[in-house]
């Protein structure tokens, strides 16, 4: 029995003394890889509690703000990726937005709370809003522009560029007069 007290405690001893960071980049590594196997699939859920709470707790003991959002941003799409957590994405999204709002990493959390609303709430409305505070935040930027193309297409309802669109009007046959 003492050998037993002794080895879970050794145990437990080891768990505290592990580098919450190593352990986050093994489970960013694990997700780049199911991506690139294919993905999980939205009703895959096993382990997600577990990979946001290393992706969390890296977060909150690292020192540098490239790091911190680094987790937090992929903490927020494990979070999207469970059914019912689009909400807590955004929530997570919005605090890395609000925290550097001089620095890109910000334009890329907004980036993502807008798509989120789109690709999982279906609020067209709300990511139309949030692209157009990141181009208001930061004009003039290589993501601005991308918001602008991504809002467009989110406002004209199609998939289709407004250039095609145009095309294809102008190439349809006008109606023949009576």
């Amino acid at each position: 029995m003492k050998r037993i007290v002794l080895w879970l405690a050794c145990l437990g001893a080891l768990v505290a003394c592990s580098n919450p960071q190593e352990e986050a980049e093994g489970v960013i590594e694990a997700l780049s890889e199911a991506a690139e196997l294919g993905g999980e699939s939205a009703t895959d859920t096993t382990g997600w509690r577990l990979k946001l709470n290393t992706l969390q707790e890296a977060a909150t003991v690292v020192d540098q703000d490239s790091l911190w959002a680094r987790y937090q941003m992929v903490s927020g799409d494990v979070q999207a990726s469970v059914p019912g957590g689009a909400l807590y994405a955004i929530q997570t999204y919005f605090r890395v937005a609000d925290s550097l709002t001089d620095r890109r990493e910000g334009a890329l959390a907004l980036f993502s709370a807008a798509v989120t609303f789109e690709e999982k709430l279906r609020d067209r409305a709300r990511a139309v809003q949030v692209l157009s505070l990141l181009v208001d935040r930061y004009p003039g930027t290589q993501m601005a522009e991308t918001a602008l193309a991504y809002r467009d297409v989110l406002v004209f309802e199609t998939n289709e560029s407004l250039l095609d669109k145009v095309h294809q009007w102008q190439t349809q046959e006008s109606p023949q007069t009576p």
